[in-house]
């Protein structure tokens, strides 16, 4: 009975360190992506410390999660963002590659997530430190399908992107 469909983003809310990507049908919310700075100074230092998590309302499941991560220039042969996946919350679920078609982009796949429950999905990251970008700015694009267990059986596909820069 259900159908696809397709979600963008909505304004983006930025709080403190804090940037949520929201997400929402109908004005009822289906998916948060909330991006959270774990420093609290401005100082410079070799690693950033951030986290990506979702939130979904109960009634709806996040299945698969992507994330792409790019810093300027964004042009052909440039080195991709300085990611690394840190072992923490759902870090054994993600897989962390090069984009073959845009090298300057690095993508965090979480092909399936469904074993994780109706949860929040939590990856904890370190950003490497681009000298040459002060303030350093990250490009993060996030794809999102989801699925909902009510009558009519919905899924969900969210796209939608922001910029933060650090520190």
């Amino acid at each position: 009975m259900g159908g696809e469909t397709p979600l963008t983003a909505d304004d983006v809310i930025e709080d403190d360190g804090s940037v949520i990507l929201p997400f929402s049908e109908n004005g009822e919310n289906v998916l948060r992506v909330q991006f959270q700075k774990q420093f609290t100074d401005d100082g410079k230092r070799e690693y950033y410390p951030f986290f990506i998590a979702s939130w979904q309302p109960d009634g709806i499941r996040l299945d698969s999660l992507r994330l792409k991560f790019r810093s300027p220039p964004y042009t052909a042969g440039f080195s991709p963002a300085g990611i690394s996946l840190r072992e923490e919350a759902h870090a054994y679920k993600a897989t962390l590659s090069q984009d073959g078609d845009d090298p300057s982009t690095t993508i965090l796949d979480m092909a399936d997530t469904t074993d994780i429950g109706r949860g929040s999905v939590r990856m904890d990251l370190l950003l490497a430190v681009d000298h040459e970008q002060d303030p350093q700015e990250l490009w993060i694009g996030t794809e999102a399908t989801l699925s909902d267990d009510g009558f009519w059986g919905t899924d969900y596909s969210a796209t939608g992107n922001f910029t933060v820069e650090f520190p």
